[in-house]
């Protein structure tokens, strides 16, 4: 299985090497595209052996887009999507994720958010969506989407892009996703003072738990 993973940098370097440094390791072919808007990551990018397009930060739905159509260049199975502060289990694309393989669009709605500075941690569990974090699309459908709208994810937004995306699939394509449930922590999102939703907006609202360091 070829996997493509693109993940759109900004600001937060140290949370990004943090996360860089944990990036996981499978037993499928995967190939990373770091999305960049700032000249720094160039050289982050290269030291960890990831490609790199550039693309302006603002609009973000636009720079994502920039990506995987950089990733499109490449052969791949499935497209993963990863934000800059995220870490994934291999546990997770190894073992929980194999039953789904051939899925259209599949994806976790669960995950740990955890306060870098303190580790204060959270579980996290959504209703009806698929996270941006591990999200999988099978390559004919992000072809597709190219092919009729020119994009997967809205251009013009700066939030909301993962919701609006699954919107998208289900009403021009006809694919709907298929949440994927695990046990345990294999899903980490950590949280900066530099971030579109910050901690503040997580901490009343998710259950406290102990983390287990990704």
């Amino acid at each position: 299985m070829k996997i493509h993973v693109v993940i759109p940098l900004w600001k937060r370097p140290e949370v990004t090497k943090f996360c860089f440094d944990r990036f996981f390791k499978s037993k499928h072919d995967v190939k990373v595209t770091c999305v960049i808007s700032e000249d720094e990551y160039k050289k982050v990018c290269e030291d960890y052996g990831f490609d790199w397009v550039w693309a302006e930060n603002n609009p973000l739905g636009d720079k994502i887009n920039t990506g995987i159509k950089k990733a499109l260049e490449s052969e791949f199975d499935y497209l993963m999507m990863m934000n800059s502060d995220d870490v994934i289990s291999s546990e997770l694309i190894d073992k929980v994720y194999e039953p789904y393989y051939g899925k259209p669009f599949f994806g976790i709605n669960r995950v740990t958010y955890v306060n870098f500075k303190t580790n204060d941690a959270l579980d996290f569990q959504y209703s009806f969506t698929v996270l941006g974090i591990g999200k999988m699309i099978r390559r004919d459908v992000v072809e597709n989407a190219f092919k009729g709208r020119g994009w997967i994810y809205r251009p013009e937004l700066n939030k909301c892009l993962d919701d609006t995306m699954m919107d998208g699939l289900i009403r021009h394509q006809n694919v709907f996703p298929v949440i994927v449930q695990y046990d345990g922590q294999l899903a980490w999102d950590f949280k900066s003072e530099t971030n579109i939703w910050p901690w503040e907006h997580f901490k009343k609202k998710g259950k406290p738990v102990c983390y287990k360091a990704a």
